[in-house]
C-alpha cells in the first residue's frame, strides 16, 4: 500500500499522462532538491549535479508512460539519477589520465586521512563536514549505498530497489563502507584521547 505521498504522486503522474504536461512541474519542485543532494554527494560537483538532475528529469518525463504507480516514484527517480552518476563516473574512467596518475577503481584505495583540528575548533558544523568529506571519498560502489542508507535514510530493501543489486550486496558494501568511514573519522579521536591523557 502506498504512503500518501506515493498516493499524490501517483494522481500528479496521472495528470500528465492524460496529457498536463503542467503537473509535470510539481514533481520538478517536489524532488529537485533531494535529487541535486544526491547528485552531488555522488558526483562531488555542484554544477555536474544540476546537470544530472535535469536529465534525469527528462528521462522520467519520456519513461513515465512504463513507471509502475503501485511503487514509489521517489525511488524510481533515485534509480534513475543513481544510474546516470554511475554512467559519468564509467566516462570519467574512459579518460585517459597521465602517467603517473593512478585511479581511485580499486575499492581498496586509501582514504585521505582527515586534518586534525584542536576540540576547540570543531563545532558541530565542522564534524558535518567531516563526515561529508569522508563520505565523498569512499568507493564509489560504496559510497552510493551509504548516501542512500545515511543521508537518504532508506531500508536494504529500498536501497536494493534504487541500485538493482540484491539486497545481500547491499549489505556488504554497507558493511564495507562503514569500516572506511571509521578509519577516516576516528584517528582525530584517538588523537583527542591521546592528548587529554598528556593533560591529565
Amino acid at each position: 500500500m502506498l504512503d500518501a505521498d506515493a498516493a499524490d504522486d501517483a494522481r500528479t503522474i496521472a495528470q500528465v499522462l492524460a496529457g498536463d504536461r503542467e503537473a509535470f512541474g510539481a514533481l520538478v519542485a517536489r524532488y529537485a532538491r533531494r535529487l541535486h543532494d544526491l547528485a552531488r554527494r555522488l558526483l562531488g560537483d555542484a554544477s555536474e549535479a544540476e546537470d544530472a538532475v535535469q536529465v534525469t528529469f527528462l528521462h522520467a518525463y519520456r519513461a513515465l508512460d512504463r513507471f509502475d504507480p503501485q511503487r514509489p516514484f521517489r525511488h524510481w527517480l533515485l534509480r534513475i539519477a543513481t544510474n546516470h552518476c554511475r554512467n559519468r563516473w564509467a566516462a570519467r574512467r574512459r579518460v585517459p589520465k597521465p602517467l603517473g596518475v593512478g585511479t581511485d577503481d580499486d575499492d581498496r584505495a586509501a582514504v585521505p586521512e582527515p586534518a586534525a583540528r584542536p576540540p576547540a575548533e570543531r563545532g558541530p558544523d565542522a564534524e558535518r563536514e567531516r563526515v561529508r568529506e569522508a563520505l565523498a571519498a569512499l568507493p564509489e560502489t560504496y559510497r552510493v549505498a551509504a548516501v542512500l542508507r545515511y543521508v537518504h535514510d532508506l531500508e536494504l530493501t529500498e536501497i536494493a530497489e534504487v541500485t538493482g543489486d540484491p539486497v545481500a550486496t547491499v549489505k556488504t558494501h554497507l558493511h564495507r563502507a562503514r569500516a572506511v568511514l571509521r578509519r577516516t573519522l576516528e584517528p582525530s579521536h584517538e588523537t583527542d584521547a591521546g592528548r587529554a591523557g598528556t593533560d591529565g
